[in-house]
């Protein structure tokens, strides 16, 4: 199991685009477009900060998929209309342990914990074609296992921004399994208060990559990606 995922974090690696980034645009939206040239191929517009995932660039375009109205979407952006996440100042690991690790900085510190699973709390649907693929945890999609039962989850994650402390919703971390704590990632974009959480998750297969985004101290969303 740990060398086929260190296999895909050496594929995800050499392609250093595939990451999360926020719209920003002057204009304050963003076209999207169903093909990467002009022309009368607009198929939605994105507001600044909302979350997108970005591949390859094919000249001044790049790749993205992103969630809006509960709908999974692709579409092509200008290169130069996303920021980064990984461009606003990160938070470092502070400690590391069996089932936790924290990230600390000044007065920022975020606690993310995980724990083992217990299949006696959750309900499960079957592949008809396969019973033995577990197709839905809880009559939803989950993540992070190819049709196999989960081992690992989510404990909780915990934030301290200042005096303000936050823990994110049951539903924030609901059908996230096999966490790799190793691959938590945090940055903070000061000037608008907002942290984002972000961790590529795997047990070999059924990779995926998920961010969450705490804004002025509230849960918001979170948004996942295959990745590959």
């Amino acid at each position: 199991m740990k060398i086929l995922f260190a296999i895909w974090l050496v594929i995800m690696s050499n392609d250093a685009l595939a990451q999360f980034a926020i719209i920003n645009d002057k204009d304050g939206f963003c076209n999207v477009r169903s093909a990467a040239a002009k022309g009368n191929n607009i198929i939605d517009k994105l507001k600044n900060g909302h979350i997108v995932y970005c591949f390859t660039n094919s000249s001044n375009w790049t790749d993205i998929d992103y969630s809006k109205n509960s709908k999974e979407c692709n579409g092509q952006v200008y290169k130069d209309r996303v920021k980064f996440i990984s461009d606003y100042p990160a938070v470092p690991v502070f400690k590391k342990e069996n089932t936790g690790i924290t990230l600390k900085k000044d007065s920022i510190t975020v606690i993310v914990t995980e724990q083992k699973f217990d299949p006696n709390r959750h309900r499960f649907s079957y592949y008809k074609d396969a019973k033995g693929q577990i197709e839905f945890v809880d009559n939803k999609q989950y993540w992070g296992r190819d049709g196999g039962m989960p081992i690992r989850e989510y404990g909780s994650i915990e934030i301290n921004i200042g005096t303000r402390k936050i823990r994110l919703p049951k539903k924030a971390l609901q059908n996230l399994f096999e966490p790799n704590l190793d691959n938590t990632h945090v940055n903070y974009d000061k000037a608008n208060d907002i942290l984002y959480i972000q961790s590529m998750n795997s047990d070999g297969a059924g990779g995926y990559e998920v961010i969450w985004k705490i804004e002025k101290g509230v849960y918001k969303d979170r948004f996942i990606a295959y990745g590959f």
